[in-house]
């Protein structure tokens, strides 16, 4: 039998379990190049934890798609889906409103693989890890980091309309350490930064149109380069995993540290959830290369960007500068459910009972046969 930490909710908890469901999402989406060394270390650091000869898998990023998507995303209404309470005197979640937020997220596709005895029978998994994720309301960032796992961080962010009409101005600014100074404290500052001239077509543009990824989708001959790919639909269902992401199932370590010693956890699990992203709309895509894009390379914030990003091993005090290889607009429902714990680890504590591990990471193929062959999800493990 599995000993679980126990989970509490109450009319008053700003924590609110999937699932949700978002109509009218506008996405801004860009597309820049990523160094896979930096996501192993990101995959061995959060995902791949435990002993490497009885880990039964292993997260490694996906070769076939060497890039990091960074998204944009205004929530005009977030409604929880969640069923109601079924405690007497609690108002269902679905009548408690909804809320509205702006988010920021980078998303990297990692592979998980099974191994050892294992190999077999362990799922075979693409998934997104999201090194960096950050909100505008403080209801999701406790929500996120609480019930799903995400390191939800809570920043100051400006998502619209740019200079041009049609064009896209964002801007994230976070409290961090200017410098690694002693006795200095943390301050609101510029993060990120992203500048676009309109969507396509458009004259506002410097750079030449006929070079965009946009327009080889608008070409009959080049799409064939392609697999035959005549329209942006056809491109975005089939060709390099889609630059939209039409099911997108994101990864995190969820992990609860003991106040007494926060370098002693007390609780830490793998968690997916799946995002769908539905009714997909008013595709546009924007001059890739007329975008202006760039992360402040100081103080804190360089901790943050050697996680995805080719710097400096110190930080330069100076904004760096990021290429796009691809850039879109569009609009979509968004779902977000069907959420796993999908390993939980073993923690001894001190003076305390020990926190056994679980898996379920058992592949489909296998799950109906597990019941004659195996243990059942719950069962301790090393």
């Amino acid at each position: 039998m599995s000993i679980r930490v126990p989970y509490v909710q109450s009319a008053a908890s700003q924590q609110v379990p999937p699932p949700y469901h978002f109509p009218d999402v506008t996405v801004n989406a860009f597309y820049m190049n990523v160094s896979m060394e930096r996501v192993q270390r990101y995959c061995d650091m959060y995902l791949n934890i435990g002993d490497e000869k009885t880990r039964e898998y292993v997260y490694r990023p996906l070769a076939a798609w060497p890039y990091a998507t960074v998204l944009y995303l205004n929530y005009p209404t977030m409604i929880s889906a969640a069923p109601a309470s079924p405690h007497l005197g609690e108002v269902p979640y679905s009548d408690r409103g909804a809320i509205s937020q702006t988010e920021v997220f980078v998303a990297i596709p990692v592979v998980r693989y099974g191994r050892g005895a294992k190999r077999l029978i362990t799922d075979t998994a693409l998934e997104w890890a999201l090194p960096f994720i950050v909100v505008g309301n403080p209801m999701s960032s406790v929500c996120g980091r609480e019930m799903l796992g995400l390191g939800k961080l809570l920043a100051e962010i400006e998502n619209g309309v740019g200079r041009y009409p049609e064009s896209f101005h964002g801007r994230i600014s976070l409290p961090g350490w200017p410098d690694d100074e002693p006795g200095t404290m943390q301050r609101m500052q510029e993060f990120m930064r992203i500048e676009t001239k309109p969507v396509l077509p458009t004259p506002a543009g410097t750079q030449p149109p006929y070079r965009t990824l946009a327009t080889l989708m608008e070409s009959p001959e080049a799409s064939k380069l392609v697999g035959g790919l005549s329209t942006v639909s056809n491109f975005i269902d089939s060709f390099s995993l889609g630059l939209i992401p039409t099911s997108m199932r994101t990864v995190g370590l969820k992990q609860y540290r003991d106040a007494a010693d926060p370098q002693r956890a007390v609780y830490q699990a793998l968690v997916t959830c799946r995002a769908q992203y539905l009714n997909v709309r008013n595709v546009r895509f924007y001059n890739e290369l007329d975008i202006d894009m760039y992360f402040n390379d100081i103080g804190s914030f360089h901790e943050i960007l050697e996680v995805f990003l080719e710097v400096d091993k110190k930080p330069t005090g100076k904004p760096h500068s990021v290429n796009t290889v691809a850039a879109l607009r569009f609009e979509a429902d968004i779902n977000f459910d069907t959420l796993r714990v999908i390993r939980e680890f073993p923690i001894d504590r001190d003076g305390l009972p020990p926190t056994p591990g679980a898996s379920d990471l058992v592949a489909r193929w296998y799950r109906p046969l597990r019941g004659f062959f195996g243990p059942r999800r719950g069962v301790g493990l090393p």
